[in-house]
């Protein structure tokens, strides 16, 4: 089932005061900034931000999670992005602030060239 539209919205919403694009993705929807992916709303219903060393322990001291999803039976992380806390969803300018970390994580990630995953054989 994919992410419904009236999760979506509200993030969208408590987002307005930023400029990004989304995009479908695997039945969610993720958040473009630059060209950059800072965020994903997975089909949980749930918004998750890219964090790095630097920010990871914000999300961690919150009691947030990494975004794991299932596939072929293995549970999965998916590296570097963690669960929004409920609190911030609540309140636009917190959560915008977020973002914009977020974003400043996913330029880092780019400028430091983060090595693309090697397929095994």
């Amino acid at each position: 089932m994919p992410v419904s539209a009236d999760f979506r919205d509200f993030v969208l919403d408590q987002l307005s005061n930023m400029q990004f694009d989304q995009r479908s993705m695997f039945g969610g929807v993720g958040l473009f900034q630059d060209g950059l992916m800072f965020a994903i709303i997975p089909r949980s219903d749930t918004l998750f931000f890219k964090t790095d060393e630097v920010t990871v322990g914000d999300y961690e001291s919150l009691g947030a999670r990494p975004f794991t999803f299932e596939r072929n039976g293995v549970q999965r992380t998916m590296g570097g992005y963690y669960e929004v806390p409920a609190e911030l969803l609540e309140d636009p300018d917190e959560l915008v602030k977020w973002a914009e970390r977020a974003v400043a994580v996913a330029s880092r990630a780019k400028v430091a060239g983060t090595p693309k995953r090697r397929k095994v054989r």
